[in-house]
């Protein structure tokens, strides 16, 4: 999951880093319900209100699982559960992207 805000002057997306899952753990982290942020592409300064972020996926975890269930697939190859478990494995990780993503834009502070 990686957290977006929407350029006021050029209109691109910008992401910010944190490890907050929701955003209250957000706000706890900032210590404020607004945030200062300076634009990547064009420079301008920009203040936002923590409820103008919203959560993106992240779909380098859905590929790491992907690389998970080919080392899988290989080292149980003669077990025979080559259909279960790497199927479940990336589906697994597409899911909990999808969770947290959702946990996050479902909630809005004061």
């Amino acid at each position: 999951m990686k957290l977006s805000y929407r350029c006021s002057s050029c209109k691109k997306d910008n992401t910010i880093k944190t490890k907050a899952t929701d955003r209250y753990g957000l706000l706890m982290e900032r210590g404020s319900n607004e945030f200062n942020e300076r634009c990547k592409h064009c420079g301008h300064f920009t203040k936002k209100h923590i409820n103008r972020l919203y959560a993106d996926d992240n779909y380098t975890y859905v590929i790491a699982g992907l690389a998970i269930a080919a080392v899988a697939t290989y080292f149980m190859w003669d077990f025979g559960f080559i259909s279960t478990l790497t199927g479940t494995i990336p589906i697994w990780f597409w899911s909990e992207m999808k969770r947290k993503s959702s946990k996050f834009n479902g909630t809005m502070v004061k």
